[in-house]
């Protein structure tokens, strides 16, 4: 009986030992998952997709309406830290218009180092392979998750340069931002399609 007794009762232990690591790894599965997406939505988000249509915009459209676009050519900057899209532009404008976005972890060390660091610091300039540079206007800027986004639009812009590079610098700082080819001379361009919302705006 003794013997009996202590079989049921090391079986009833062992089924609750075994529900508990089920319930364990069911939790922990679900997490992970949760994990994934919410890190998959921090990817595919996009902040300020699409044209804005601003007053610089209209003024190049009058002047010209051959209105391009291209996907960047180098997605990411060699360090990850730049990324763009949405670029549109107008050669014989000289006018440009793109999203960048950066991931705050890249500028962490920065922000540990330099106490006095704020994000007004951050600023990007265009820059063609002869070394001219163009500063942007910034038309919009967002926050989402760990990402900051930056709408930029540049004009007196020489589209004949082999290439044009967007550069993340951070004033006064000592820090490699990255920087990232987004446009070169001989890139097969295509028209670029105005949404319903930006063909309002720009009429």
């Amino acid at each position: 009986m003794d013997n009996e007794y202590d079989f049921e009762k090391r079986e009833r232990r062992t089924k609750k030992v075994s529900r508990v690591i089920g319930i364990i790894f069911t939790v922990a599965l679900v997490v992970f998952i949760c994990a994934l997406l919410f890190r998959i939505c921090q990817s595919d988000y996009k902040g300020l997709e699409g044209t804005y249509i601003t007053d610089s915009f209209k003024a190049a459209y009058q002047n010209s309406t051959d209105v391009r676009t291209h996907a960047v050519n180098d997605t990411f900057s060699e360090n990850g830290a730049v990324y763009a899209y949405s670029l549109v532009y107008i050669p014989e404008s000289g006018y440009m218009q793109f999203t960048v976005r950066y991931n705050t972890r890249h500028i962490d060390e920065v922000i540990a180092a330099h106490p006095e660091f704020s994000f007004d610091k951050i600023h990007y300039t265009l820059t063609s392979k002869d070394g001219t540079t163009y500063e942007p206007v910034v038309v919009a800027d967002e926050s989402k998750y760990n990402y900051r986004y930056f709408k930029l639009e540049f004009t007196g812009v020489d589209f004949s340069s082999e290439e044009l590079s967007v550069n993340m610098i951070l004033d006064g700082l000592d820090f490699d931002g990255g920087s990232l080819v987004i446009h070169r001379s001989s890139e097969t361009y295509i028209e670029y399609k105005f949404s319903k919302s930006e063909w309002a705006s720009l009429n």
